[in-house]
């Protein structure tokens, strides 16, 4: 029996929010224009490192924005190069995501999925965007009735850290929901559109064994990993293919019924923060 919630996976690009996140609370914002080009990095043991986008195309300067949406490798790996892979890890770790293994072997590719996850974590990490920066421990059970309907266990109500710059959820959230910023790498209204506001993120690793999808709305987050249990490699199926129609799927039906909501604005103004 795998449990796929708990199993430590790497999760593909759906890691990527976090090094955004980082990156947009020191002095990068939407509008900052990355260089998306074939560069060369420096890894800890001297050798070149040279990251290839999904599509094996360099799109050249894009925006923050655009690098996030269309998910470009080369763009991560160079934000990361820059803010540093410990305020990296400092990001995830405040948003409870937990990357197992010596920290002493992660390196720039780091960004890309090159850390286990678990599931578990990854979408209570992207709860966390929703929410406003506040931090939300999951629970498997709310409260327990005994057969003669007294209540024998009951959580109280979860506590709220805030871990993330409001500022800093809002421009996630907002870039994850631009469904015209993705067309360039997913099409319009692709799988991940679900016609009211979501935001949303795939990852695939390099080897086909993993598939992630994770975004959520103001009311929901839903996580999806699709792979084979016995850890054989897919059959070249992206986290868009794989993975998103489940959480597409999920979304939708669990959603239904239910008014749309657009995101919160979780800040009076967002001073110094281009789009």
């Amino acid at each position: 029996a795998v449990n796929a919630a708990l199993a430590h996976r790497q999760p593909g690009s759906s890691i990527k929010p976090i090094t955004y996140a980082t990156a947009l609370s020191s002095d990068y914002t939407p509008a900052t224009v990355i260089y998306d080009v074939r560069q060369s990095f420096l890894t800890r043991e001297g050798d070149a490192y040279v990251p290839q986008n999904y599509d094996r195309v360099y799109h050249g300067p894009i925006s923050l924005r655009r690098a996030l949406a269309t998910s470009s490798n080369v763009a991560a790996v160079s934000v990361l190069d820059d803010i540093g892979l410990p305020a990296m890890l400092a990001t995830a770790r405040a948003l409870g995501l937990n990357l197992y293994g010596d920290p002493e072997r992660y390196g720039l590719s780091l960004t890309l999925g090159g850390g286990e996850v678990r599931l578990l974590d990854l979408t209570a990490a992207y709860g966390a965007f929703a929410t406003g920066g506040e931090r939300v421990q999951p629970v498997a059970v709310r409260r327990i009735v005994d057969a003669r309907g007294e209540v024998i266990y009951e959580r109280g109500a979860p506590t709220r850290d805030r871990v993330l710059d409001p500022r800093v959820a809002y421009l996630i959230t907002n870039i994850l929901a631009d469904d015209t910023a993705r067309i360039p790498a997913f099409g319009e209204r692709s799988v991940l559109y679900l016609g009211r506001p979501a935001a949303v993120k795939t990852g695939t690793t390099t080897d086909w064994h993993d598939n992630w999808t994770i975004g959520y709305t103001p009311d929901l987050v839903v996580g999806v990993w699709a792979g084979n249990a016995d850890n054989t490699p897919m059959n070249r199926i992206s986290g868009v293919a794989g993975a998103a129609p489940i959480w597409h799927d999920v979304m939708d039906e669990l959603l239904k019924g239910k008014p749309a909501r657009a995101f919160a604005v979780f800040a009076d103004r967002i001073h110094n923060m281009a789009f």
